[in-house]
């Protein structure tokens, strides 16, 4: 059953980092402006965020099995029906659409792999299947584009998918739910959510780690292009980072139980991403290339610390916690990059730095919370730091 989960959460990351090389000139292909397309591209997070919140409570009340059926499943239909689209408001529309779909899916794949158990190795290989989404999937679509076309590539996306969206038929769930979860509204199931400092800590850190993620997947390219290298050197730089984080996911497992704080290998982690990334408008070619492999170290560090930190939320709220969690995913996403560039504009601070700054702070309000509390206790929590 391990191996079914990890394959739906690659096909769940799969969706996502597929799209990348292809979306944007797929909509001004179709006509959209500049700026339609920024709405397109935001419109997805947005949505997805809100997915992720409602999704973690309907995972508490029904199980994770239908909504991480139903989810892929009209993913997957969503991305076929994408071939046929003919005008930009069609893709803001469906994309919407697919963005809400979206933040069901991933909140529901971590449920599931929670249920078949949990070890600093199962951590680990969720965040190799991401490296490998990420890997692969911008080598599929952007492959099929330059061969056929766009709408071969979203066909072609689509059959990759369907696999696992009929195969996600056979996951179930480990049983029913408590009367707990069921008592309280979901107001309430948030505020204990967040009144949890190990919890409110994985959410600042994963703002931290994807504000600076994305921050990094907005200027390199206009790196790249300045330095005046093609673009396919921009595709070569995301595979070393997908590749460094890849390895480094691999050996978490021998680290994790080396460390006597388990926390320190999130702070390690964080440093090492942003003292990287803020060296990224400075450095030739040659050294870019490096700094993209130290970041993909410190993500691969950082990264199943932050499922360890998720994993102890109670079983009758771990459903609540990943939503919450992956909305501050996707908001570090959405949100750090554009005020980033709003701040270069103004002012010509690179992009970089603002994602350091606002990094560094919300990494230190994660620390500061990993300071205040008592631990869970294994009578509350599916596994303790």
């Amino acid at each position: 059953m391990a191996v079914l989960i990890y394959f739906l959460i690659f096909a769940s990351f799969l969706d996502t980092h597929a799209q990348m090389p292809i979306l944007s000139p797929w909509a001004a292909s179709l006509g959209a402006t500049p700026f339609l397309i920024g709405i397109i591209i935001g419109s997805y997070s947005l949505f997805n965020i809100a997915g992720n919140l409602w999704a973690g409570i309907i995972i508490d009340y029904r199980g994770f099995q239908r909504p991480l059926t139903i989810s892929l499943i009209g993913i997957t239909l969503i991305v076929f029906l994408y071939s046929f689209l003919s005008t930009p408001i069609e893709v803001l529309v469906f994309r919407s659409l697919h963005g809400l779909l979206g933040g069901f899916l991933i909140p529901s794949t971590l449920s599931a792999l929670n249920s078949a158990g949990t070890s600093p190795r199962r951590f680990s290989f969720f965040g190799i299947c991401i490296g490998l989404a990420a890997l692969i999937g911008p080598l599929l679509t952007g492959s099929l584009a330059g061969f056929f076309s766009f709408q071969v590539a979203y066909a072609g996306l689509a059959l990759a998918l369907l696999p696992a969206a009929i195969l996600s038929t056979r996951v179930k769930n480990p049983g029913s739910k408590t009367e707990k979860s069921k008592q309280l509204s979901p107001r309430n199931k948030v505020r204990l959510i967040i009144s949890r400092p190990e919890l409110r800590a994985s959410f600042f850190f994963a703002l931290s780690l994807m504000g600076a993620t994305g921050t990094m997947m907005l200027f390199l390219p206009l790196q790249v292009e300045q330095l005046g290298f093609s673009p396919i050197f921009t595709g070569i730089y995301f595979a070393l980072f997908a590749l460094s984080a890849i390895i480094t996911l691999s050996i978490w497992p021998l680290l994790f139980p080396r460390v006597q704080r388990k926390n320190s290998l999130i702070y390690l982690g964080l440093l090492i991403a942003l003292f990287f990334i803020s060296l990224l408008p400075f450095v030739p070619p040659l050294v870019l290339g490096v700094c993209v492999l130290g970041y993909g170290i410190g993500f691969g560090l950082v990264f199943p610390g932050l499922i360890n930190l998720v994993n102890s939320a109670p079983a009758p709220h771990f459903g609540s916690a990943t939503g919450v969690f992956f909305a501050f995913y996707s908001a570090g996403v959405v949100g750090v990059p554009p005020l980033a560039a709003l701040v270069w504009d103004f002012s010509g601070i690179f992009p970089t730095f603002t994602a350091l700054f606002l990094g560094t702070i919300a990494g230190f309000a994660g620390f500061l919370s990993t300071k205040k509390g008592p631990k869970s206790g294994p009578e509350t929590a599916n596994g303790g730091q």
